[in-house]
């Protein structure tokens, strides 16, 4: 990326950054002392007229952080970076199972639900999580583009990674083991793991046909047991003999291979009935992402993400029924309550 920052004497420091989906640069003012935004934008903009900057503001071309702006006099604190875009700032995405929860001009990051996959596939190929984020980004800039670094199935849910350049998603998928460094995910599986703690390999091709696999307990140093893909450590949280509730942390890979790994051992996730679950009825797969730690691959900055295990998992726990206010066809997903 091609950035240059300069300052005046008693001017705001400016950077000006080239990013992806536009031919024009990003410019980033940095405040030295407390005032509000129109005077600041008037007193570092000296070439724009004062209808030109209300006008910047009133069509979203202005941001104070993360956040866009239109108020005109929003207080900035020294320090506070005030950004120029090239196009106008997308609104707040409106959609039940897609919640943009980190976006920046290079990266975004979305809480998805169940109900809709991350990309196309067989059955699905218009409503996915990267159209909806695409055609979201290209009604306010028709240079935008996304993909996807990560994703999940249809019928689970958590964070997902996205792209603005195809040249920062392959940076992401050859390197994620130098970006990523947790994902956590919690699912309710049929049965009890012995051991309660432990580890889950990739299963061999043998091992897949045979659906057999074997659970060993960590003890291998974190570097070891990064070695094979797809390895992944657990930890029972509770159980209740006939259904327990994991906490997993991938070790390795961008996505994750739980359904088929936890199917081979003859403990599949409930309600994924495809992989063996007797819960036929349940309308998702109790399996979703709880925590995701990533470094920025341009600002370094560490991103943190985090959200609590449903509510309705520790009821699996304690029926073989489906918990009130599930609703019974995956068509028709609900998020869940958390």
């Amino acid at each position: 990326m091609d950035n240059k920052t300069t300052k005046s004497q008693g001017a705001p420091t400016k950077q000006r950054v080239t990013v992806p989906g536009s031919r024009k640069q990003l410019l980033k003012l940095t405040v030295s002392e407390e005032t509000t935004l129109l005077p600041f934008l008037l007193s570092a903009l000296p070439d724009k007229s004062r209808t030109t900057v209300k006008q910047l503001l009133h069509d979203r071309f202005i941001a104070i952080g993360m956040e866009p702006t239109t108020q005109f006099d929003a207080p900035l604190r020294a320090g506070d970076v005030v950004s120029i875009h090239p196009t106008p700032l997308p609104k707040k995405l409106s959609h039940p199972q897609i919640d943009i929860i980190y976006q920046d001009e290079y990266l975004i990051v979305v809480r998805k639900e169940v109900g809709i996959p991350t990309v196309a596939s067989g059955e699905e190929k218009d409503v996915t999580a990267l159209r909806l984020l695409s055609d979201h980004l290209k009604s306010f800039n028709p240079l935008a583009k996304v993909y996807h670094v990560t994703r999940l199935d249809k019928d689970s849910a958590g964070f997902v990674v996205f792209a603005k350049s195809k040249e920062l998603q392959t940076r992401l998928s050859e390197n994620w083991h130098k970006y990523c460094r947790l994902q956590q995910f919690a699912a309710a599986i049929e049965g009890e793991l012995n051991p309660s703690e432990g580890l889950l390999h990739a299963p061999t091709p043998r091992e897949t046909k045979n659906s057999t696999s074997k659970v060993r307990k960590a003890q291998n140093s974190p570097h070891q047991e990064a070695n094979s893909a797809g390895e992944a450590g657990y930890r029972t949280l509770s159980s209740s003999g006939e259904r327990s509730l994991l906490s997993i942390e991938l070790h390795i890979g961008r996505n994750n291979r739980l359904r088929k790994q936890l199917s081979i051992l003859r403990h599949p996730i409930v309600g994924d009935w495809r992989n063996g679950s007797k819960e036929k009825e349940l309308g998702y797969v109790a399996l979703i992402g709880t925590h995701l730690t990533l470094v920025h691959p341009i600002t370094h900055e560490l991103l943190d993400f985090k959200q609590p295990i449903p509510a309705l998992f520790r009821k699996l726990l304690r029926t073989n029924t489906r918990p009130r206010g599930v609703k019974k066809k995956a068509t028709q997903p609900g998020r869940l309550n958390h």
